[in-house]
């Protein structure tokens, strides 16, 4: 959301739409995938999820010591000349691999989804 919004300040409203319809694909993806596939295996598995939450909780801890450490290093530069040339598929092409790298994401739909599958039903009907 924070990206979207400074995308939009930086190159315009317009032209952040086209990264935006990128990011909601992947993040259609990202359901789809939790729904069929990784929650799935969660629910068989339930030792694979506390696995994932402990490596999801690591990563932030380390973001979070990178952004401590960095002392404001880490602030957006003047990138928004390269996004100002940027085509229509290549800023949705960018907000759609943002999505599917996002990591937080794939943590909150795979941790919404599982209780919502019935083991007794098929998954695709």
């Amino acid at each position: 959301m924070t990206l979207s919004m400074t995308m939009g300040m930086t190159i315009g409203v317009k032209r952040s739409l086209h990264f935006m319809w990128g990011e909601l694909i992947g993040v259609a993806l990202v359901a789809i995938s939790s729904v069929v596939g990784i929650a799935a295996i969660m629910l068989k598995n339930p030792q694979l999820f506390i696995i994932f939450k402990l490596m999801g909780g690591a990563y932030l801890l380390y973001l979070g010591v990178q952004m401590w450490l960095s002392k404001g290093k880490m602030a957006m530069g003047d990138s928004s000349s390269q996004l100002q040339d940027s085509t229509a598929l290549g800023l949705a092409s960018q907000g759609f691999i943002t999505a599917i790298a996002n990591p937080k994401g794939w943590a909150f739909f795979i941790a919404l989804l599982p209780p919502f599958i019935s083991q007794d039903l098929p998954l695709v009907p």
